[in-house]
């Protein structure tokens, strides 16, 4: 896929590092200032923070909501935009 194709239908591609790997396979970590993890598991990807910024096109900050447990993280596919930064202490709930 090149850079021109990339389509963000969803969380999961803002959370893929398809700079440095055009299939997706590799997750990004989040920022120093927002650290977060991203796990397979059971099929499904999980997230370790309910909320994370993402990046769309040109580097562009998105932030999400994931309400939806799993495990010990949260399912990515249950994210949600949210168009302000979340308080520093809901940024950094687990």
């Amino acid at each position: 896929m090149r850079n021109g194709q990339r389509r963000y239908k969803g969380p999961l591609q803002y959370f893929h590092n398809y700079e440095h790997d055009v299939e997706g396979r590799t997750h990004c970590t989040g920022p120093d200032s927002n650290p977060y993890e991203i796990e397979h598991v059971h099929g499904m990807h999980k997230i370790s923070h309910q909320y994370a910024v993402g990046h769309g096109r040109g580097g562009k900050r998105q932030w999400w909501h994931f309400p939806k447990r799993l495990e010990e993280g949260y399912d990515m596919s249950s994210g949600v935009r949210v168009a302000e930064t979340p308080s520093k202490s809901a940024k950094l709930r687990r």
